[in-house]
């Protein structure tokens, strides 16, 4: 208390000492009796001090300073939505379609379930499902439009044609998307509609469900069998799918910037793949240049160029796996 006392007066010293004299709205440095040593209660508590008794009457404010303030807090609330709208402008030049879709800052495709798969405009499903930008997309879309003899066409991508093979002599499509790259899966089902509805199309749940959507009750479209969603197991069951015998060729939209909940299962699947030789494509860009490698085999019969849809394979390394197993079982005998 002594130190206290002695630090106070000093304060006060010091203070009249700058100022020449004594600001009578100034008060001195607060002394703080030390409490003892583990009684936290004896800590002095803060003073509330409310300031509704300090004005008895009432405030009146001259009409023309309101009037100042409101216009400024108006013009503010005015530039302050110009500034929105041009920085949602700017995040907006930097964002793909499918990304502002997804958090609400375009209008989006309906998602109503009857809509109707011819309505998707092929220019926009380089940009839709690779990011592209529009005027390099637009270029494509000419390239590929010159490319069709039948100047008629409007879509180059989904022009009808017959395939060799039917659906049930083929082994099943799988067709997968995580939850970020399910609008990507819809606008390359879409704009690929024709080639992949001459397959036996599988795939997780919610894929399936949006599959559906799409194609709605054409009678040329057949499905495999359908499987949970992929947290749920639907990955694990395309690997039993694939062990079968009966999964030709996977499109895996993978979001490479997104943790989900089942991966051991997704690695599980890959690697399967992999391990079985099944035509595989984990990203809209190649699943997009293999519908056409797709089209040529069925249109020309080539099952030559889609062999894992008519037959089992393998991996060159399942044969040098099986090779040191067999040396291992022989080891163990002998032991």
């Amino acid at each position: 208390p002594i130190f206290n006392i002695t630090m106070g007066l000093l304060g006060r010293v010091r203070s009249i000492g700058k100022k020449g004299k004594n600001d009578d709205n100034e008060l001195p440095p607060p002394i703080i009796n030390s409490p003892s040593v583990g009684s936290r209660s004896e800590f002095p508590r803060p003073r509330r001090v409310s300031l509704k008794n300090q004005f008895s009457g009432d405030i009146r404010v001259p009409q023309a300073e309101v009037n100042g303030t409101v216009s400024s807090v108006e013009n503010g609330r005015s530039s302050g939505r110009s500034s929105i709208s041009s920085t949602r402008e700017s995040i907006v030049r930097r964002m793909s379609v499918s990304t502002m879709a997804l958090h609400g800052l375009t209008e989006d495709m309906s998602d109503d379930e009857s809509s109707v798969a011819s309505e998707v405009i092929t220019s926009d499903a380089f940009t839709k499902t690779m990011c592209m930008e529009s005027h390099h997309s637009s270029l494509l879309l000419e390239v590929a439009s010159n490319s069709i003899r039948d100047t008629n066409v409007a879509d180059p991508y989904n022009v009808p044609f017959e395939s060799q093979y039917e659906p049930a002599e083929m082994r099943c499509l799988a067709l997968v998307a995580h939850n970020h790259m399910k609008p990507a899966m819809k606008e390359f089902v879409m704009s690929h509609k024709e080639v992949l509805k001459k397959f036996r199309l599988t795939g997780t749940n919610t894929t399936i469900t949006l599959l559906k959507s799409i194609f709605g009750d054409d009678p040329e479209v057949f499905y495999g069998p359908s499987f949970q969603s992929g947290p749920l197991g639907g990955d694990a069951e395309l690997c039993a799918l694939a062990c079968l015998e009966d999964l030709g060729g996977c499109f895996f939209f993978m979001d490479p910037l997104s943790a989900h909940p089942h991966q051991a299962d997704i690695d599980c699947l890959v690697r399967l793949l992999n391990v079985h030789n099944i035509l595989t494509c984990i990203n809209p860009c190649t699943a997009h240049a293999m519908s056409f490698v797709l089209k040529e085999a069925l249109e020309d019969g080539r099952l030559d160029q889609i062999p894992s849809f008519f037959y089992t394979l393998k991996s060159p390394g399942v044969a040098v796996y099986k090779a040191e197993q067999k040396q291992a079982l022989e080891a163990a005998k002998k032991s």
